[in-house]
């Protein structure tokens, strides 16, 4: 194969089409089988919808207010706490409590939801102390879905890199980190959909050394019994002028809970080294907040 051709492997978890390009190495099929192998364990292991993953036999259905994290857990809780800290908030994987709720009583309204979950939820309803996640509320539930998707995007960078890869992309659903550049050392080009037709390509960004995620509430749903809401849940809703967010930061998990967090408060300030680009309600691109007082 020549070298300025990436190798490719497909395959599919977390219910998303999964690509690996790996460019530089000539062990690069065994890489892509470490990294596909490392995909589906931690699927398995944090999944909020299986009975026998970790997330829900030790965490979710725990007996008290405290579980002993094991070292990876640990990392991705300290993770997150940073994460919702620096979202105020907005960022809030607890929100796996009105799921919780929701998927034991269908016939609750939006706002009876809410009201349950509220003393389940929120940066104060959990805190981590050494090695012990403790949750002050019995019924608080974690949902890890989108985050452990970018956690394993970025684990897959660093298997890559530490196995060899000059360079390398990661695609999972969308969810994009890249490694270096291409052998030509262009840049590597990154579509953004169209939020109205998601087979077409909206626009591009070039990237290096960076992830690109976007977050958007024009597809998936929450049902509740009065209606539907946006799967990405908050209990003042997603903003009605932006129909997707597209954040470009160091890492796919820190760029996918900005972007998440900025679909419900698109005001937010963000890290210096963060990059955000709005699509509003009239398929208009903003790199500013400027439109939201228009």
């Amino acid at each position: 194969m020549p070298s300025n051709l990436p190798f490719i492997h497909r395959f599919k978890a977390m219910t998303v089409p999964c690509e690996v390009q790996l460019f530089g190495s000539p062990n690069a099929s065994q890489i892509a089988a470490v990294i596909e192998q490392n995909t589906y364990r931690l699927e398995q292991k944090y999944n909020f919808y299986s009975e026998q993953s970790w997330l829900t036999c030790e965490l979710n259905q725990r007996t008290g207010h405290s579980v002993l994290l094991d070292d990876e857990s640990l990392v991705v809780f300290q993770t997150l706490k940073n994460l919702v800290t620096g979202t105020a908030g907005v960022f809030d994987p607890t929100v796996g409590s009105l799921k919780w709720l929701l998927n034991n009583n269908a016939s609750l309204s939006r706002t009876q939801a809410y009201q349950i979950a509220q003393p389940m939820m929120g940066e104060a309803a959990w805190h981590i102390e050494n090695n012990q996640l403790i949750i002050s509320h019995d019924e608080t539930r974690f949902d890890l879905g989108g985050v452990i998707k970018e956690f394993a995007i970025d684990q897959a960078i660093n298997f890559a890199e530490s196995m060899g890869v000059s360079a390398a992309l990661i695609n999972f659903g969308g969810d994009i980190r890249v490694l270096g550049t291409k052998p030509n050392q262009e840049a590597f080009n990154v579509a953004v959909v169209n939020p109205h037709e998601s087979t077409q390509a909206f626009f591009s960004l070039p990237l290096v050394n960076s992830a690109l995620t976007t977050s958007a509430h024009y597809e998936r749903k929450t049902q509740f019994s009065d209606g539907q809401s946006s799967h990405i849940l908050s209990e003042k809703g997603t903003h009605s002028k932006v129909l997707s967010v597209s954040v470009v930061a160091p890492s796919a998990l820190e760029a996918g809970a900005i972007s998440t967090a900025l679909t419900i408060a698109p005001s937010l300030p963000v890290p210096e080294e963060v990059a955000v680009i709005f699509i509003d309600d009239q398929l208009k691109i903003h790199q500013d907040t400027e439109f939201l007082i228009q």
